[in-house]
């Protein structure tokens, strides 16, 4: 777990931010009819507590209220505190023209519904049948705030969206239902994916999320896809934000009155498939590489062992939107096999861990289209898929040409992020191509020691 700074930054004007909660007014006192509820939960038990929930709520908490929102922030509630604070802000979203819910904190989703977690429930002993009867599901939430024909509701949730294993019929989730009309849902992440709780003192979701909410000539619709194009953009696409839209028109949450609908955005950014100069994906830099990149091979490993008929449609999804994990994923699923890996089962104690034959009958290895799908995510200059193909293309398998070239092309771009794996098949490419030389064992010293250290036999 990535430990971060504790973050505190008082509001302006009149306001009360405390754990129990209380209300913001604007200094001004004017009427409200713009109200926002803002949940901040980090305080969960043991190694599932988190960093940053606290501090991006009391963020998004100052700059609704310099929008003029009327807003309630609470932070690290139970779960009879959560139930509550939803159904008394409920009675007050009926009654206004526009309603905010924030929440920032931990998320699962169970048979294509998410839920919100409350601090004393644990996801490490949860089950599906404990969240069916007891769990805040964001479906209960949305018909509490559902607006009046005239008004409109947005639900910003900076929470995972992987699925909980326990007990379930499938693993998979699907997008949701479809959204109430007036209600636009953001969601930090795409369906069945993670989301980083960040470095720095805020996530990178809730940082981008506040840097355009705190731009008042933006509306609702604007903020969601910035949001999105910026998250995916400096996540390298590994985190795609999602937007659920039953908004019909646009507002501005600064006034509260129905603007002009802004011009379509071309599919690709409207994706958060970002590009920079020239047309091509923007370098994420290597310090997020140094700090995701381990965290992001272990979730596409575990992705990865758990495929199957439930989980392919939700992972062709975010795939289809250009989300590089998805794709990384799928590639790796179709990978030729030459050893029986390991497979992570469902259990009534939990997870376990079974031995899997090669070529399982949902992921039968196809080389040419795991070479598709890792060519669409090195194309994004995602070092994992960048690698993976790089190997392949090496391999050659069949229906897949042999091509050195590319293949040290690409590593040398993984390479270049600090990834030890490109590095490592970088040098025995280049040993294999007979252009190895003394700079590049020099340059790569650390790595191949950490490697034989690492590795058992690998020092011969």
């Amino acid at each position: 777990m990535i430990h971060r700074r504790p973050f505190l930054q008082a509001c302006a004007g009149a306001v009360l931010l405390a754990s129990g909660g209380g209300w913001l007014r604007p200094a001004s006192g004017a009427a409200a009819t713009k109200v926002a509820l803002v949940v901040g939960n980090a305080a969960y038990p043991g190694s599932e507590r988190l960093n940053n929930p606290v501090s991006d709520a009391r963020l998004t908490a100052e700059n609704l209220l310099k929008l003029g929102f009327q807003t309630t922030l609470v932070t690290d509630r139970t779960a009879v505190q959560l139930k509550g604070d939803l159904e008394s802000f409920g009675q007050l979203a009926k009654g206004a023209d526009v309603a905010v819910l924030f929440y920032a904190g931990h998320g699962v989703a169970v048979d294509s519904t998410n839920y919100l977690l409350p601090v004393d429930q644990r996801m490490a002993t949860a089950t599906s049948v404990e969240m069916k009867r007891n769990g805040i599901s964001l479906k209960w939430v949305e018909a509490l705030i559902s607006p009046h024909p005239r008004g409109v509701a947005l639900i910003v949730l900076d929470a995972c969206r992987n699925p909980l294993m326990r007990g379930l019929a499938q693993q998979g989730m699907v997008a949701g239902d479809r959204p109430a009309r007036g209600t636009l849902t953001l969601y930090s992440t795409a369906p069945g994916a993670l989301a980083r709780d960040g470095s720095g003192r805020n996530s990178e979701f809730s940082a981008a999320f506040n840097r355009h909410l705190a731009n008042p000539e933006l509306s609702v619709k604007q903020i969601a896809e910035s949001t999105q194009r910026d998250v995916s953009a400096e996540t390298g696409d590994t985190q795609v934000p999602w937007i659920h839209s039953g908004l019909i028109g646009d507002v501005r949450l600064s006034s509260g009155q129905v603007v002009q609908a802004a011009p379509a955005a071309k599919a690709g950014a409207a994706r958060g498939l970002s590009r920079g100069a020239g047309g091509e994906p923007p370098r994420v830099s290597t310090q997020f590489w140094n700090e995701n990149l381990a965290l992001l091979e272990e979730e596409m490993q575990l992705a990865v062992l758990n495929f199957d008929v439930n989980s392919r449609p939700v992972l062709e999804q975010r795939a289809a939107a250009g989300d590089v994990m998805a794709l990384t994923i799928l590639g790796s699923v179709y990978l030729p096999e030459s050893q029986p890996t390991l497979r992570v089962q469902r259990s009534g104690q939990g997870l376990s861990v079974a031995q899997a034959a090669p070529r399982n009958r949902a992921a039968p290895a196809d080389p040419v289209r795991a070479a598709r799908y890792l060519g669409k995510a090195a194309e994004r200059r995602f070092p994992i898929a960048q690698t993976l193909l790089a190997e392949l293309l090496v391999e050659a398998p069949a229906g897949v040409p042999r091509d050195l070239q590319r293949a040290e092309n690409l590593l040398q771009d993984a390479a270049a992020t600090g990834y030890g794996r490109a590095r490592l098949d970088l040098l025995s490419l280049r040993s294999r191509r007979g252009n190895l030389g003394p700079q590049d064992l020099l340059d790569n010293a650390k790595t191949l020691q950490h490697y034989l250290l690492r590795v058992p036999g690998a020092g011969g």
